[in-house]
């Protein structure tokens, strides 16, 4: 099943990835944490936006908020707080179609 919220899908344990105008593979591979050599393995030549990648092999676990959804019932989902969340994604609040670190 893929979950699939603003540009970004998760399916099992593999995040599809969609590029944002200049966006580079260096700003992704901030983004989730990996480095370069594991985005290179996409075989990414020329990026341009709207280009999708799979990301797979992540030693984090993520979380793409939903309508209705709560950082209290997300935390409730894995087993943590809201607060760790927050902290772990440097945020004070979460929007429906972001991707959370949990």
């Amino acid at each position: 099943m893929i979950k699939f919220l603003g540009k970004n899908k998760i399916y099992n344990e593999t995040i599809l990835h969609q590029f944002s105008a200049n966006e580079t593979l260096f700003d992704v591979a901030k983004k989730y944490n990996i480095s370069l050599e594991v985005l290179k393995h996409n075989k990414t030549q020329n990026i341009y936006a709207g280009q999708c990648i799979a990301i797979s092999g992540l030693n984090k676990k993520y979380h793409l908020v939903r309508p209705t959804e709560t950082i209290k019932s997300i935390a409730k989902l894995y087993n943590t707080t809201p607060l760790d969340i927050l902290k772990k994604n440097n945020v004070q609040q979460i929007f429906i179609g972001q991707l959370l670190e949990i």
